[in-house]
């Protein structure tokens, strides 16, 4: 039988049809069964009146197989690395820094393993850092759970509500802003767990 076949640069058959067409157009005779997925095991091999046969090399299909194979396991592995060096950079910045940043972080959802230092978005704008490892449940949800979740900020409130600190890990650190009894303050110091009017040398009333 006569087909035609498309051959690289290297002599290699990359494509083979029963017609001939602008790409595929080099004459050849085949005998027995072919097999299209495996077409990287072919080669031409004319014989002494300049006939060409297209032969199935084994040999060589196995090879190509493993180049395929070994340039799909790095594509996967530089993948991974991509992850991985992404994972870190957002697990590494400040809290500041990751603010900014509030888009590329997981969105919190109930049925997950959380890690202690993890950073999640929450709600219409919300940001938290996870206290402890625990699976998240729909009833400890970030804004009910303060043993559980921290709240690095809520972009879309400048002046969040005082919410008295439950421990070291939520206290105001300097620059902080909140609203406490209808009036803005700034926070003057890090590590400040008293409200402005129990601790009134850490606060600084906002200009209206």
């Amino acid at each position: 039988m006569k087909i035609y076949v498309q051959i690289s640069g290297d002599g290699a058959v990359t494509a083979f049809s029963t017609c001939s067409t602008a790409d595929v157009q080099v004459d050849t005779e085949v005998t027995g069964p072919l097999y299209p997925e495996k077409i990287s095991g072919y080669k031409l091999e004319p014989d002494n009146t300049g006939v060409n046969h297209l032969v199935f090399d084994e040999a060589q299909y196995k090879a190509h197989l493993k180049q395929e194979q070994e340039a799909a396991a790095k594509a996967e592995a530089e993948a991974k690395l991509a992850e991985v060096s992404r994972d870190a950079l957002l697990a590494g910045v400040d809290d500041d820094t990751a603010l900014t940043m509030a888009p590329l972080y997981d969105a919190w959802e109930p049925g997950v393993d959380y890690k202690t230092g993890q950073r999640l978005r929450f709600g219409d704008g919300g940001f938290v850092k996870v206290l402890q490892d625990h699976k998240s449940q729909e009833d400890w949800e970030p804004g009910k759970t303060p043993s559980l979740y921290a709240v690095i900020a809520n972009p879309a409130i400048e002046w969040p509500p005082y919410k008295q600190p439950t421990g070291a890990h939520d206290a105001y650190m300097a620059g902080d802003k909140v609203t406490f009894d209808g009036e803005r303050y700034i926070c003057k110091r890090d590590n400040v767990s008293h409200s402005p009017a129990e601790l009134p040398d850490a606060w600084e009333k906002a200009a209206d």
